[in-house]
Order: structure tokens, then sequence, then C-alpha cells
């Protein structure tokens, strides 16, 4: 019998963007990175294949989805399903103000098979949205701790039957997650509500896509499946404790558990997740300060990580103390800049910043998106994968306001809470099609809005 697999054990780093402290006080923005080992190549090293799939495709079918929503939600069951291996699982959920199983949880043996289940299928009533996701979630019960399990919800989440408070349901999603079940969401049509969409997402510790067309969403099937494959770490959670004299703010679309820690996404071998924060530290004192050679220091923070294993297996890490010499303003202006800590400081503070061009798009007010727009461009335009995300929004913004409100959340998103590269490489033309794993690469347009 094969030994089990060992836990990965991934190193806590912190990136100052400037690896010291103002004596007299000020901010110290960093990044906390986790980091995971690369995958083993050794199958028998202590080591297993990629864990099994059972997915739960769970497909709006309300009136709200009819026509053209519809007929393309059906055709992403057909492209998921064709890229179901013997290993893994697949069941398909229906609804609309009732729930209708297609097809139990169990190997696709035959894709014409799920082709023809699909035949004839219509839009009916009203949108119970819980119920129908919920039905899939049920449909994953019992798997073993070393299955991933993950509801797919097809949908443009305008739920109006049944449960429908969204906060009731982020809670249902966190649930199912504790007992195993994730949950991702596709936002479908021109209408869809990414608020519900995305914050199911981030409660039931998947992923959020949107789009127009199967073909549109082709690549983000991709990113999921190929994320899927290459999991190491789910429920990460890092909790921080800031030195005397520290106030610690995290930066970018965070997501914060109950308890204080933040809740990082699902880690991937060999990529890093992390997180952008502030230490506003006080002026320093006798008791905060110690010598350490040459050096006057000061301990600013301490980080500690609680993950799963794809087994059930906890992981407890603590990171070594940040600690950084204390310096007076002129030293502190001959001190080089970590760029690549600088970039990911900047899409976080876009993100941050977006969230208002989103309230104006959302709200109609052309003149003043416009202008923000610009002014986005002025604070944002010479980092290239931001100066992209801006022309895309530019055109989209000239199409369809709603739709680019939509792109600026799914966008804020993924530049606050993304898997990356440990030698991540600084952007220069869209990566869509790049060789790096699709959960890897950098898209100038996160979602497909664009009327055809």
């Amino acid at each position: 019998m094969p030994p089990p697999p060992l836990a990965p054990t991934p190193p806590l780093l912190f990136s100052p963007v400037i690896a010291a402290v103002p004596a007299s006080g000020g901010t110290l923005d960093l990044i906390v990175r986790v980091q995971a080992p690369d995958q083993p190549a050794d199958p028998g090293a202590h080591h297993r294949p990629a864990p099994p799939k059972r997915l739960a495709l769970v497909v709006d079918r309300s009136g709200s989805m009819s026509g053209r929503p519809l007929s393309e939600a059906l055709r992403c069951v057909e492209y998921i399903a064709s890229r179901m291996t013997p290993a893994d699982q697949l069941a398909v959920v229906l609804y609309d103000d009732q729930v209708q199983l297609l097809r139990a949880l169990a190997p696709v043996t035959s894709l014409s098979e799920v082709t023809a289940a699909l035949a004839g299928i219509e839009s009916g009533g009203s949108t119970d949205l819980f119920a129908g996701w919920e039905a899939g979630a049920r449909q994953l019960e019992g798997g073993t701790a070393g299955d991933i399990s993950r509801v797919l919800l097809l949908s443009d989440g305008q739920a109006n039957h049944g449960v429908v408070n969204p906060a009731t349901i982020e809670q249902h999603c966190q649930r199912w997650l504790a007992r195993g079940v994730s949950t991702s969401t596709v936002g479908l049509g021109q209408g869809f509500n990414e608020n519900l969409m995305v914050a199911m997402a981030r409660a039931g510790g998947g992923q959020q896509y949107y789009g127009q067309t199967a073909q549109d969403l082709h690549d983000n099937f991709d990113e999921e499946f190929s994320l899927l494959q290459a999991l190491c770490l789910r429920q990460l959670d890092l909790s921080l404790i800031p030195g005397a004299g520290v106030i610690v703010e995290a930066l970018g679309l965070v997501q914060r558990n109950p308890d204080g820690s933040y809740r990082l996404p699902d880690q991937a071998w060999g990529a890093e997740v992390w997180l952008a924060l502030r230490l506003h530290v006080s002026p320093s004192m006798t008791g905060q300060v110690y010598s350490q050679g040459s050096d006057t220091r000061r301990d600013l923070l301490a980080v500690s990580l609680q993950a799963r294993t794809l087994e059930g297996t906890t992981v407890r890490i603590n990171a070594p103390l940040l600690s950084l010499p204390v310096l007076h303003p002129e030293a502190m202006a001959a001190l080089p800049v970590d760029e690549s800590v600088q970039r990911r400081l900047l899409e976080v503070a876009f993100a941050q910043a977006s969230q208002t061009l989103r309230d104006l798009a959302q709200t109609g007010r052309v003149g003043e998106v416009r202008a923000m727009m610009d002014d986005l461009q002025a604070g944002f335009g010479h980092h290239p994968w931001l100066r992209d995300k801006l022309d895309r929004l530019r055109i989209l913004a000239d199409d369809d306001l709603q739709m680019m409100a939509k792109e600026v959340h799914y966008s804020a998103m993924r530049m606050s809470r993304r898997n990356v590269a440990k030698s991540e490489m600084a952007y220069s033309v869209d990566e869509t099609a790049s060789l790096l794993p699709a959960f890897l690469r950098k898209k100038a347009e996160e979602g497909k809005g664009r009327s055809r």
C-alpha cells in the first residue's frame, strides 16, 4: 500500500515595498506571500495523482433566462461534460420555481448521453435559485476527503422565489464549503446579478466568471479545470498579530472571517496566494526598538496560516516575525523599492479605486464615468495591465454601461484575489492565449460583455 501523501508546507514570506520602517512613524505597504511547493514530479514520492472531480452543474431555466442565455447555458454543460475524465462524476440540475434532477451524479461514459438529456429543455417560471443550487450541493454529499466536490451555478442570478436573501444564501454556501462542497458561479446574459453571483463564489470558496456565449466561457472553464487539477491547499486562513504601536490595514477587496482572520483563495501547486497590507506605525519609542549588530530594529508583524489539504489534513504554519531596521527619512529615501511588490500594490489600489467607477456606471452617470476613467488613466496608465484594462473599459462603456460595471467588479476581484506564479513576470500583453496555466494568466478583460 503506497504511503499517504505528505502535507505541503508552504513558506510564509514578507515582501515590504521598502525594507525599513521610518523612525518618525508613518505607513509601510507590504505583501504577505504563501508560496506552495512545486508539484512532485514522481507520482510515487508520497504523492497522489490529480484528485477526481465531482461536479454538479446547476442550470437556471427560469423565464428570465429565455432564449439565448438558456441555450448558451446548455452548450456550457456540453462543453464541461466533454472535459470530464472517466474518474470524474457529473450531475445536472435544472430549476425555475421547481427543481428537476436531469442527471444524478455519475461518471460521464458518453457525451451523447448528456447531449440527449439536454434536448428540448425550455425556459419556465420564476427563479428559485437557492433551491436549485442546494439540490446541486446535495448531489455531492458523501464524497471522500480526497475528492473535489464543486457546484457550478449557471444563471442570471435573479432570485425571486423561495430563499432570496443574499446573506442567507451566502451562509449556506459557507456551510456547504465546511462540508467539502465548494461553489463557483457563471453569470450569463446582459442583466445577471453580479453581486449575488460573486458573493456566492466568495462564500463558497470557488471562482466567479461571466460571459454571453458558451464560446466566450471556454477560457473560463479551462481556468476552472486547470485550477481544480492543480489544487494543493484549500480554505486558507491568515491570522495577523501586529507589534506594539502598529495597526494593520488589509488592502483590496479582501474576505474577512468572523474570527478576524483573512480567507485567501484556494492554492495550486507551485503558485502563490497573498494578501496586501498597510502597516500604520507609530513613532519608535523605547521598548519598541532593539539593537541587532549595527542596526536598530523594530518588530512589526506576526502571521500564521491555517489551511486544509485535499485529504482533509489541517496544516498550521507560523511565519518568522517581521522585523525591519528603523531609519531616518534621508536613509529611507536612499533604499531601493521592490518593483514587483509595487506593481501588485498598484493593482490592489486600482481595484479599490474602481469601485467608485462601478457605482457611477451603475447609475448611468456617463460624464462622470468618462472623467473618472481619465483620472484612473493618469494614476495607473503607466502600469501595462491596468492600461489595457482601462482601454477595454472605455470600449465597453460606449456599448453598455451596465456591462462595464460588471467587468469592473470582476476585474477588481481578480486584482485582489488570485493565484500568481512564484516568479511572476511583469505583464506586457494579454495572456489569454499564453502557455501559462489558465488560472495564472492576466487578462485584459475578465468576461465578455460586449453586444454582438
